[in-house]
């Protein structure tokens, strides 16, 4: 198992830089690219930008470096999912909250307005975190595994109905700015919310039936190896120690309990696990 899971670190690793490799130049259509020697950022307009993904104790060194990952990563065509979408889906709420939820990828209403979780589920998903005194506009922050709309049928971007899960090569191309974001949000705790989110965090082929109910440590090593050549997922100590605290809990995804209403008391049941952990000093 162990060698399994080294095997698929050195996988991963070996994709991303291959990717870096192969779309240095067009991944970026309208950011200039720093010269080699610079830190893994962009020039913004914001003075003092930050270095990612390293240690950020002030409030407005997260937002900056946020801000800064966005605009690394807008006109992402890293994968299949980049050419077809509307918006960037990057994230929502307060860089400094100390819960992030985590979703699978922009369904129609995200796609069009560049925000994840508008919709019914958009909607769900607010009266979940109200009822144990969390907000999008507040103290969370929301995000997903893959940035782009994965639409059954690209060549009908218009119509309803066209979402499906995000592939596994997808993911994989994506969730480095996912793990970039965590990495500068150190949040306490991470909500995942359904299989394919909860799958990438935990690694796992388990279904969510099986792994909600239950707090999980975040496993920091296994994202972030202390040997790695990619420079997006190189942290700090400071930072590694800060994610070893994180704790992972899974839940069913909105639009599951829209679809199943009797799946609602498990869901409160992960909600006030959650609330526990952020109550704790």
């Amino acid at each position: 198992m162990v060698k399994d899971d080294a095997k698929k670190i050195i996988h991963d690793t070996k994709q991303w830089v291959r990717q870096e490799q192969v779309w240095d130049d067009s991944l970026y259509a309208s950011v200039k690219p720093l010269k080699e020697d610079s830190p893994s950022t962009v020039k913004v307009t914001t003075p003092s930008t930050p270095s990612l993904p390293h240690s950020l104790p002030h409030s407005l060194a997260k937002s900056d470096a946020l801000k800064s990952l966005y605009e690394k990563y807008k006109d992402c065509v890293r994968c299949p999912l980049g050419p077809t979408r509307i918006k960037i889906v990057f994230g929502v709420g307060n860089p400094n909250s100390e819960v992030l939820f985590i979703g699978e990828g922009p369904g129609y209403e995200e796609d069009r307005r560049g925000e994840p979780f508008v919709g019914k589920s958009g909607q769900l998903l607010d009266k979940m975190m109200a009822a144990i005194g969390l907000s999008r506009q507040t103290n969370a922050y929301i995000a997903n595994i893959v940035k782009c709309h994965p639409m059954t049928n690209p060549q009908t971007p218009d119509a309803r109905g066209n979402d499906r899960p995000p592939t596994p090569d997808e993911v994989a191309t994506c969730s480095p700015i996912l793990l970039q974001q965590i990495a500068i949000m150190q949040p306490r705790a991470i909500m995942t919310l359904g299989s394919p989110s909860t799958k990438m965090i935990l690694h796992t082929k388990d279904a969510i039936t099986g792994l909600r109910g239950k707090m999980v440590p975040f496993d920091v090593d296994y994202f972030y190896p202390e040997i790695t050549d990619v420079k997006e997922l190189k942290i700090d100590s400071e930072t590694r120690e800060a994610l070893r605290k994180t704790k992972v809990i899974p839940t069913y995804h909105p639009a599951a309990l829209l679809r199943n209403p009797n799946l609602k008391p498990d869901a409160w049941t992960d909600l006030k696990l959650l609330r526990d952990v952020l109550a704790k000093p």
